[in-house]
C-alpha cells in the first residue's frame, strides 16, 4: 500500500475501506470501531475520495485514538464528509487505492481494464524477476499509462500480487535478469511468432496460444519460428524455448481476495490432450427461459459450458465459452469453427449456425429438440424459472421474433449436449464431451501453442 497522504495523490483520489479481516490486522484499526458505530461504513465496500485540505464540517469524526492526524475524506457517491483522527499508519493502512472515481465501475470498458490488468501483473513480475524487489502502489502507479489510471481498482494490484507468488512458487531461478523483453500479447516482438502460427494454425490468436504477456529474451532468432512449414514445428520450437527460459507466454486471470492462485502448463506434451483431473458429471442447466438468452451447462466440478448471445439483439451467433462457478473469470472462449464439428463427427447432427434463422425452416425442429430435453432431464435440471415444457411453450408463444429465432440457435447447441450425448453412451459420453471442452476452452489442443497459466 502506498502512502495516501502523498502530496501526489489530489483532492477527489479514490479509496476504498479493506474488508473486516484487513482491519482487523491494524493496530487502533476501524475494525472494532466500525462494529460499535452507525457511521455507513462498509468493511471492503464503501469508496470515499480524498478532500485535502478539509472543505466544511464533517458529518462524522471517527477517533482511531484520541489524538493525531487528522484526514477528510467524502463517501462516494455523493455522500457526507467523514473525520478520521488518529495516527498516520493506522489511518494509512485502514484503506486501499481504488481508482481516481471515474471509471472503475464503468461496465463499458471491458478492454481497458483487461489492459490495465495485464500490465499491472506484468509490471510486478518484471520487477521481482529483473532486481528481485517487491514493489509497491507508487511504482505500479508509474507504469500506468494515464489513460487507464482511472479503471485502477485495488483488487487488480492484489490479484497480480498473487499470479506472481505462485509464478515463483514453480519458477523459482528462471527467467531471471535484465536480459529479457516483456510486453503484451502482439505488441512488438511476438508478432514474430504470432504471425506465421496463424497462418498455420488457422486459429485466431487466443485460439492458438491465448498468452496476454510474453517474457522474451533479447537478441532471440525467430527463425524456427518464421521458416516453420507446419504448427506443429513452431509449437515444438515453443516448448524447447520455454525450457531454454528464451520465452514463454502467460495467461491471466484475475485472482479474487478469497481465492488461491494456481499455476497450470497447457500444451506442454509436445501437443498430446491430457483428460482433465475433475469431475464432469452433469448437475444443472441454468437456461434463461424467459428471454433464451443464456444456457450454462454445470458439472459437480463446478465446470460449466456457457452458450449465449452477446448484447445486440440482431445478432443470432451463438457464443461459447467455458467457465468455472463462482470463479470470477472465464477459463475461456471456446473456438466456435471447432465446436460444430467435432459435434458432426461425434453425433452426425449438424448445429443451426449462420445468419437470420428461418423460422419455416428450423422452428419446428427446435421445439422438437427442446421437448426431448425437458423429456430427458425434467425442469428442474435444465431452468431455474421454468417449470415445465408447457411452460416453456406458452412463453415461446408470446416471445417477439427475434427471442424465437434466438431459441432455433441456442437449443442447437444445448441438443448435442443434453441429449445426443446421452443417446450415444450416457453419462459417460456427456463427461467426454464436456472434458473436451474444457481443454478447448483452454487451448489445450492437438495445434495450440504452449502456455503459463496463472489464475485462481
Amino acid at each position: 500500500m502506498a502512502n495516501i497522504f502523498k502530496s501526489k495523490y489530489p483532492n477527489g483520489h479514490k479509496v476504498e475501506l479493506k474488508d473486516k479481516a484487513g482491519l482487523n490486522k491494524v493496530k487502533n484499526g476501524l475494525g472494532a470501531l466500525l462494529g460499535k458505530s452507525t457511521t455507513g461504513l462498509t468493511p471492503g465496500k464503501t469508496q470515499l475520495e480524498l478532500v485535502k485540505p478539509k472543505k466544511g464540517k464533517p458529518k462524522h469524526t471517527i477517533y482511531m485514538s484520541e489524538s493525531g492526524l487528522s484526514m477528510c475524506m467524502k463517501k462516494l457517491p455523493n455522500g457526507p464528509l467523514y473525520e478520521f483522527i488518529g495516527p498516520k499508519s493506522v489511518i494509512q493502512n485502514s484503506f486501499s487505492h481504488a481508482g481516481d472515481g471515474k471509471g472503475a465501475s464503468d461496465k463499458s470498458s471491458t478492454n481497458e481494464k483487461t489492459e490495465l490488468k495485464e500490465l499491472i501483473s506484468m509490471c510486478i513480475l518484471r520487477e521481482k524477476l529483473e532486481n528481485g524487489r517487491d514493489v509497491d502502489y507508487d511504482y505500479v502507479e508509474e507504469c500506468m499509462p494515464k489513460r487507464l489510471k482511472k479503471y485502477f481498482h485495488n483488487d487488480y494490484f492484489t490479484s497480480a500480487q498473487k499470479q506472481v507468488k505462485v509464478w515463483l512458487s514453480k519458477e523459482t531461478g528462471r527467467f531471471k535478469g535484465k536480459g529479457y523483453v516483456y510486453e503484451r500479447q502482439l505488441d512488438d516482438v511476438t508478432k514474430k511468432i504470432y504471425k506465421n502460427a496463424l497462418a498455420l494454425s488457422r486459429l485466431s490468436k487466443d485460439n492458438w496460444n491465448p498468452g496476454d504477456i510474453w517474457i522474451v529474451k533479447k537478441n532471440m532468432n525467430f527463425d524456427n519460428y518464421t521458416e516453420a512449414s507446419n504448427i506443429q514445428q513452431i509449437n515444438k520450437q515453443l516448448i524447447k524455448d520455454y525450457k531454454d527460459e528464451n520465452v514463454v507466454g502467460i495467461s491471466l486471470k484475475q485472482i479474487l481476495k478469497t481465492q488461491k492462485g494456481r499455476i497450470d502448463y497447457v500444451n506442454l506434451s509436445a501437443n498430446k490432450v491430457k483428460e482433465a483431473k475433475f469431475d464432469f458429471t452433469f448437475t444443472q442447466c441454468d437456461f434463461t427461459g424467459d428471454t433464451f438468452k443464456n444456457a450454462i451447462i454445470y458439472t459437480k466440478s463446478g465446470f460449466g459450458v456457457r452458450m449465449g448471445f452477446k448484447a445486440s439483439t440482431d445478432n443470432y451467433g451463438v457464443y461459447l465459452e467455458g467457465r468455472f462457478k463462482g470463479a470470477g473469470s472465464q477459463v475461456g472462449g471456446m473456438d466456435a469453427k471447432q465446436i460444430p464439428v467435432e459435434v458432426k463427427k461425434r453425433y452426425d447432427y449438424d448445429i443451426r449456425k449462420g445468419g437470420t434463422p428461418n423460422l419455416a425452416v428450423e422452428e419446428k425442429l427446435a421445439l422438437k429438440e427442446m421437448k426431448e430435453i425437458f423429456k430427458r432431464h425434467g425442469a428442474k435440471q435444465i431452468s431455474n424459472t421454468l417449470t415445465s415444457y408447457e411452460n416453456f411453450l406458452e412463453i415461446y408463444k408470446k416471445a417477439p421474433l427475434f427471442q424465437k429465432q434466438r431459441l432455433c440457435r441456442i437449443v442447437s447447441f444445448m441438443y448435442p449436449f443434453l441429449e445426443l450425448s446421452y443417446n450415444k453412451d450416457g453419462e459417460k459420453e456427456f463427461k467426454d464431451l464436456m472434458n473436451w471442452s474444457y481443454t478447448l476452452a483452454k487451448k489445450e489442443t492437438s495445434v495450440g501453442g504452449f502456455y503459463v497459466f496463472l489464475g485462481p
